[in-house]
């Protein structure tokens, strides 16, 4: 890991000689001389690295290394600061003595920094000498070492393709077990425990999720909750309360935030009445989670509570009808299976093993002792790997690398250590970064990817973006297991990932150990030194005193507690090198002026946060690349804005958010770096403007006017970048009018309009890279279908009030892509003709909602032979009927596997049985 910090060091001041050489000058031989020997030293750390683990000089040597770097890193950045202060100083003086007075301390700070430096310089060269004595062998190639990139030949900007994971095999029976269990009615009607126990990696919440999955919609509502040990009482039952009513597609009674716990129960409780409910409590380690929720749930009605959890004793709650399912470990054969299905279904569609690989793959297998998650993760890894006997005896012999556990995980814990041993340096970085996030923590894609940008945990490339090449490395960890992926959306893009409490526990270790990072919780207040970067989780002791007197490059809050603002301006003006500041969902009302003294800032998070304004001071972080303050209450932009010339991503609002958008500066063209704007208001100057930003690649703009139209083309045909334009009108009386677009982005994937539109823009269709189209308001006069029918490439289409005729058609062979579709809002359309055969062959999902004169679903329907759900919402009755069991359009719908329909009672969306 020495390496990974040399690197990014090296990396990071070669930019700043190049971009920072006013603020270098006088130092900048110093500074390339650090450069130019770390680099010479990196060489030789990929072999120090190596035997670490069986020489403890040598681990000591890297030690020094790594704290040699900090303080290069240190030295250089402060410097910096210091020098700014001064610069700005200077240029506010007036009058000759004052003047001279700044140039002798001016002097004075380059004086400290060369005396620094030469200590550094000094100590390098001590460090050098060790390494010679110890022999170091200067590693260029890449070769067997555990820094190897595995599948190096990969473009290091083309992302991994995503494919679902092949199912954990040996589940079938323990699957058909449980759901009889659970569906199956007590006499008594009395509430039923199962728990599902089991070690670590075991496969216990991936079994159930199966039966939850499969089992769910019997259940008048359903509710999935996963625990961990930092459970809170409070928002355990606040996410029971939310998830039950969800289950029932119904709204969330108002200020469930300000309700205590006794409250929320009683609400559960009173809800669940008369109800038949299913509750699943994933991964529960205290007797306590079931003493506290308990009351929360009726006795009657025949409820079902299953648990999961590693410890037998809470597995046996008192008075209570329940049954326990042990998952034993994998059989010998069940493992193999397992394994060769991650380690080789790559390379051949059977999952074979070449011969030459069987006996050190079983022996691989048998080191995992039947636990599925070793099995997968190691499979993984192995999937990566040439077919070399050598290579593959090489990881057999490195699964015998201890971590220090507890006993009972050593096992499991050395393989999931081997994989992580096996990244490259800059996967081994943004690994441990997610080990940063609580447990559970779903953790957006897009904002993890900005997150290692701002770090510098990216490697450059010539031909792609930072953000590509971050998205890539969020696609290997995907791919290797260490991160689980998280789709969303009806076109079921990979927006997230979580990562398993086991690698999160690794992530945890190895940090602490590489001085990486430190997390404060409520159980630990205490800081080691030299801490890079701290994130502050569930505690409801507010900021110790004692962290302030750390200078740490990054800061993640987790908190939905409220600090005062003077907490945060002591904090900033202690907190000189932070290049990343993440406040998301905390209770921040004012942000201390104080922050733009952060002038490595690179990453700032507001989102979620009760902020109004930003302070004018922002403007001084000239380094910024990511600003978000979606979901907040921020009123306006601060003056100042457009001169932060490096801002990559400037998220305002979300294009749901109804909102309104953000007035733009009247220099917004001089942030040309800008790829993510979202929630710019169009006027004239910003639509002219536009165009200029021609990196751009996605672009929320909103309040447009029809007179905007013709240069708001003009400018987006400019972008030629971009593949996501969401765009919204000022209102109903304000027609737009997209066919002045001659030349739309050719990279353009996702497209949404919400506006008055009753001519259908021409060129969407020859757009053949549009994936996703959501159409909302429009009012078109004649049926869109036809045009969309034919894109190559579409797999969700949503249409909300976007036709007022009568009649909607899809062409013979029409949407070959398709896999979602939703109707909704369209008031006048009465029928919906024929589907032929082959015509959205791929449709799985279709969500029809508040269509009063459509009468009934196409003849043909039935052909949709792909059609997994279909949910009916607000539909008249007449068409219910025939959809129903015995009506005349049953036989249509008769292969799909899940139908769902909703009715409006007293205002409320209710599920009703089909």
């Amino acid at each position: 890991m020495a390496e990974a910090v040399i690197s990014f060091f090296v990396r990071k001041l070669g930019e700043q000689l190049i971009n920072e050489v006013n603020l270098l000058s006088g130092v900048h031989d110093d500074v390339v001389w650090i450069k130019n020997e770390l680099q010479t030293m990196r060489a030789f750390l990929k072999d120090a690295d190596l035997r670490k683990e069986r020489e403890k000089l040598v681990e000591a040597w890297i030690t020094q290394v790594r704290n040699l770097v900090f303080n290069a890193e240190d030295a250089v950045d402060e410097f910096m600061i210091r020098m700014e202060s001064q610069r700005r100083l200077r240029n506010g003086l007036m009058g000759c003595f004052l003047f001279h007075a700044c140039f002798i301390k001016h002097l004075k700070v380059r004086h400290q920094f060369t005396t620094r430096i030469q200590n550094i310089r000094k100590e390098v060269k001590e460090i050098q000498e060790r390494g010679d004595r110890f022999g170091f062998q200067a590693a260029f190639q890449e070769g067997r070492s555990s820094n190897a990139t595995d599948g190096g030949n990969r473009d290091p900007g083309v992302a991994a393709p995503w494919v679902e994971e092949a199912g954990i095999v040996g589940l079938k029976n323990d699957t058909m077990k449980l759901k009889q269990l659970l569906l199956e009615k007590d006499e008594t009607q009395q509430r039923t425990v199962i728990s599902i126990v089991g070690m670590g990696g075991s496969g216990k919440t991936t079994l159930a999720k199966k039966v939850y999955k499969t089992a769910k919609t019997s259940f008048d509502c359903h509710a999935w909750i996963y625990v961990s040990q930092s459970f809170q009482k409070k928002e355990i039952l606040k996410r029971m309360l939310e998830r039950f009513y969800e289950s029932r597609r119904e709204a969330v009674p108002n200020h469930t935030e300000t309700m205590d716990e006794e409250k929320l129960a009683e609400t559960i409780n009173n809800y669940l009445q008369g109800k038949r409910y299913a509750l699943f409590l994933d991964d529960i380690w205290d007797t306590s989670v079931w003493e506290d929720v308990k009351y929360a749930l009726p006795r009657e009605d025949g409820g079902k509570i299953i648990f999961t959890t590693r410890t037998e004793n809470v597995a046996h709650p008192v008075d209570e009808n329940w049954y326990i399912h042990k998952v034993k470990p994998l059989s010998d054969k069940l493992a193999w299976e397992l394994f060769k299905k991650k380690a080789f279904m790559k390379q051949d569609s059977q999952g074979t093993c070449p011969p030459h690989l069987v006996e050190v793959g079983n022996a691989m297998v048998k080191r995992c002792k039947g636990l599925p998650l070793a099995i997968v993760v190691i499979g993984g890894l192995m999937s990566k790997k040439s077919t070399d006997q050598a290579e593959w005896h090489d990881v057999l012999e490195n699964l015998g690398w201890e971590l220090k556990d507890n006993e009972d995980l050593a096992r499991l814990n050395r393989a999931l250590l081997t994989s992580y041993n096996y990244l490259p340096f800059h996967l081994k970085y943004c690994f441990l970064y997610c080990g940063l996030f609580p447990e559970d923590h779903v953790i957006k894609r897009k904002k993890l990817t900005c997150m290692w940008v701002a770090e510098g945990f990216i490697e450059e490339h010539p031909l792609k973006t930072p953000e590509e090449i971050s998205s890539n490395y969020f696609a290997q960890l995907i791919d290797r297991n260490l991160l689980q992926p998280v789709i969303e959306g009806s076109p079921g893009e990979l927006k997230a990932c979580q990562v398993h409490d086991l690698m999160r526990d690794i992530a945890i270790h190895m940090f602490k150990k590489e001085q990486f990072a430190e997390i404060l919780t409520n159980r630990r207040n205490n800081f080691a030194e030299a801490q890079r970067r701290l994130a502050i989780q569930n505690t409801a002791i507010g900021i110790p005193g004692s962290m302030l007197e750390l200078n740490p490059r990054s800061l993640l809050l987790f908190n939905d507690k409220e600090f005062p603002s003077s907490a945060f301006s002591k904090m900033f003006s202690k907190f000189k090198l932070l290049g990343v500041l993440d406040l998301e969902g905390t209770e921040m009302k004012i942000l201390p002026n104080e922050v733009g003294g952060l002038i490595h800032l690179r990453y700032l998070s507001l989102r979620r946060t009760q902020i109004e304004e930003l302070p004018v001071s922002l403007q001084r972080l000239h380094k910024l690349q990511t600003l978000d303050v979606r979901d907040s209450n921020l009123k306006g932009l601060p003056t100042g804005i457009e001169k932060l010339l490096k801002l990559r991503h400037l998220n305002l609002k979300k294009f749901r958010d109804s909102r309104g958008f953000y007035k733009m500066p009247k220099q917004i063209a001089s942030l040309s770096n800008l790829q993510t704007l979202s929630g710019a208001s169009v006027d004239g100057g910003f639509s002219r403007e536009l165009g200029y930003l021609t990196q751009l690649q996605k672009l929320t703009i909103g309040e447009v006017k029809g007179e905007h139209c013709i240069q708001l083309c003009d400018s987006i045909s400019q972008l030629k970048w971009l593949r996501s334009l969401k765009i919204v009108g000022l209102g109903r009386d304000e027609e737009v009018n997209l066919q002045e677009l001659s030349e739309p982005p050719r990279n353009l994937e996702k497209l949404y309009l919400v506006c008055v539109m009753k001519e259908f823009p021409q060129w969407i269709s020859s757009h053949n890279c549009l994936r996703e189209i959501i159409l909302t308001n429009n009012l078109f006069v004649k049926d869109p279908l036809i045009t969309l029918g034919q894109l190559p490439n579409l797999v969700y289409l949503g249409l909300n009030n976007a036709y007022v005729g009568k009649q909607i058609y899809c062409t013979s062979g029409g949407f070959p892509k398709l896999r979602s579709m939703a109707i909704a809002g369209m008031e006048e359309l009465e029928e919906w003709s024929r589907i032929e055969e082959g015509t959205m062959k791929y449709l799985q999902y279709l969500y029809i909602d508040s269509c009063p004169k459509l009468k009934m679903l196409p003849d043909g329907f039935q052909h949709l032979a792909a059609m997994q759900e279909l949910c009916l919402v607000r539909m008249p009755e007449e068409f219910m009927k025939r959809v129903r069991d015995g009506g005349d359009d049953h036989h249509k719908v008769g292969h799909i596997a899940e139908i769902r329909t909703f009715r409006v009672v007293g205002g409320e969306i209710i599920q009703e049985l089909l």
